[in-house]
């Protein structure tokens, strides 16, 4: 779970974060139907995944989490979270955060680190919050343009 304190002061808000890092717990251990509970289906859905490309649409951002949850092992791997800006306005919200774990990967003997660079955006739909969009990408030092 989070190393840092929740992103948002807002109950109902801080609640769903708290059910996103359970899910990603679920989703490092192969099982994504608690993510999928949260994601939004809408025509308007994007995810960034961290294994590159991009998906857009319900239909097809849910095929690309079932496709990424299936790269996973059970392993006990858990997520540490570090966020780093976070913000709400009305219906929609926004989180900036590291992700840490140490997931068993498809093909590999044993867990290894990973650190991904998240922006997770939210937004309220029919009363009720989901995310909309996530960008992860692995963290890696800055690096010059050459």
């Amino acid at each position: 779970m989070s190393t840092t304190s929740r992103p948002f002061s807002d109950p109902e808000l801080s609640a769903f974060v708290e059910k996103i890092e359970r899910a990603i717990d679920e989703f490092l251990n192969g099982n994504n139907r608690p993510w999928l509970e949260l994601a939004s289906r809408r025509d308007d859905a994007t995810i960034m995944g961290a294994w590159g490309a991009y998906e857009r649409g319900g239909a097809h951002v849910v095929a690309r989490y079932d496709w990424a949850a299936a790269q996973f092992r059970p392993s006990g791997a858990r997520l540490d979270v570090e966020y780093l800006a976070s913000g709400a306005g009305g219906d929609v919200a926004y989180t900036v955060a590291i992700e840490r774990s140490e997931p068993l990967v498809v093909g590999q003997d044993q867990r290894r680190p990973s650190q991904l660079r998240v922006t997770h955006v939210f937004r309220k739909e029919d009363g009720q919050w989901r995310f909309v969009h996530r960008h992860a990408d692995p963290l890696m030092a800055k690096t010059t343009p050459t």
